[in-house]
């Protein structure tokens, strides 16, 4: 009978423990039935590929559309690995478990890690075999750490990948069973990439943050790495040692394009509206198609890296500085100079362009960072630039920070008013704010 007593005691003392600790802490769905979409960083990605992050390729095995898709193949042996963001980090996670559903076309050593502002986590691995899914559960002293953690990126891995071997990673169900219940997505310390302080990732938070400008000149095709560990190789070249001795003898332009992407650029400058997912990579595009067509190297600051490294200060910041990227070039294009375009003619054209690294923001309130290091140009005088938010508008000059401020939450527009050597171009940049 008094063990009979002392177990219902037992019992009510755990139910009273298991109460106060629901009031402590909550679920969070990082990813779920595609609606979740994030973003992979770029900073020090080995994925042969970007994850496409509504994938398609029917039920599998407990696993149902749309998941992620990491696919890819190297001519190397390596380990692939990549920090994905997720609208809903960073949170602080207070015990629990890592939920995830993971599965791998081969059979693979998985890894899962979770990273903050400190640091990283240990990697906790799983062996996966080939088309069988694994549902996971991983509690947080699996990943070496006590306590609780403001986790800000979750990073995944597939590791000692053979040479030449097609392999393709899904991830689904990405979640937390336990976070601080106070948290709402923006919690937790991020340093920022010039202060080495933190930041509570609120809106009132973004405006202490520090940036330290650089030097670079931004006419100056070279570039000091500063934010990444290593240089990024530059876009491949469009043309052979051929075609760029015949382009010229046409032409004094540094870069010739085909009409179509000429057309292209012109369209997605001028375009009044897109998703914010897309507004993130216009720069990156137009930059892809105009330094690839070069007829002669090292004209210009690698975009890649400059976009990149861009990426990586977002980042780190919580998404509250954001570096404002600016491409201000001379270029050619190859038109038809008749009607059945049986004849080619090389025409001058320019691009002014702006863009961000980011499809998001965290907080209304957010810092625009004008480092020269981040803008491509040949010209010894930067454009005039202001960004206007909400029919508000404000100059920006080289080295300088803007405090912008949404009126609300979801899909934001910020125009921006580039103004040089005559030209006046007026571009729409969307972004997500968290």
């Amino acid at each position: 009978m008094a063990n009979r007593m002392f177990k219902g005691i037992a019992l009510m003392g755990a139910a009273f423990a298991l109460q106060g600790y629901a009031g402590e802490c909550k679920g969070v769905a990082l990813y779920s039935n595609g609606g979740d979409n994030g973003q992979m960083l770029q900073t020090g990605m080995t994925f042969p590929e970007p994850p496409e992050w509504k994938a398609n390729w029917g039920y599998l095995d407990g696993m149902e559309p749309p998941y992620i898709r990491l696919s890819g193949m190297k001519n190397v042996q390596g380990d692939w690995k990549g920090l994905l963001s997720f609208p809903s980090l960073p949170q602080k996670v207070v015990g629990g478990v890592l939920r995830m559903k993971v599965r791998a076309t081969q059979n693979a050593s998985f890894g899962v890690w979770l990273a903050s502002s400190s640091g990283n986590s240990k990697i906790h691995y799983v062996d996966l075999a080939a088309n069988a899914t694994k549902t996971l559960e991983i509690p947080l002293s699996s990943f070496g750490v006590s306590g609780n953690m403001v986790v800000s990126n979750v990073g995944v891995g597939v590791f000692h990948v053979p040479q030449y071997q097609y392999t393709t990673l899904f991830i689904d169900d990405v979640g937390f069973s336990c976070v601080d219940n106070g948290s709402n997505g923006a919690s937790g310390g991020i340093s920022s990439g010039g202060s080495g302080g933190s930041s509570s990732g609120t809106a009132e938070s973004a405006t202490a943050l520090e940036y330290k400008f650089s030097n670079a000149e931004a006419w100056s095709q070279k570039r000091n790495v500063r934010f990444l560990p290593a240089s990024e190789s530059e876009f491949s070249a469009a043309y052979s040692r051929q075609k760029r001795d015949s382009l010229q003898s046409k032409t004094n332009a540094d870069f010739v394009l085909t009409e179509l992407e000429h057309v292209k650029i012109v369209n997605t400058v001028g375009k009044a509206e897109m998703s914010a997912k897309k507004s993130r990579t216009t720069w990156y595009d137009n930059l892809y198609s105009v330094v690839r067509n070069r007829l002669r190297e090292n004209v210009v600051a690698n975009p890649k890296q400059l976009y990149f490294e861009a990426e990586a200060i977002a980042a780190e910041s919580d998404y509250t500085v954001i570096p404002l990227l600016v491409a201000d070039l001379d270029y050619a294009y190859s038109a038809c100079a008749d009607a059945s375009c049986n004849t080619k003619q090389v025409v001058n054209a320019h691009l002014l362009t702006a863009g961000l690294p980011t499809s998001f923001v965290r907080g209304s309130k957010v810092s625009l960072v004008l480092d020269p290091y981040f803008i491509v140009t040949k010209q010894k005088s930067l454009p005039s630039i202001s960004v206007c938010v909400s029919g508000t508008c404000k100059s920006i000059t080289s080295k300088q920070r803007l405090e912008l401020e949404f009126p609300s939450t979801g899909t934001q527009k910020l125009v921006v008013k580039m103004q040089h050597a005559g030209r006046n171009v007026e571009q729409n940049l969307f972004v997500e704010v968290k």
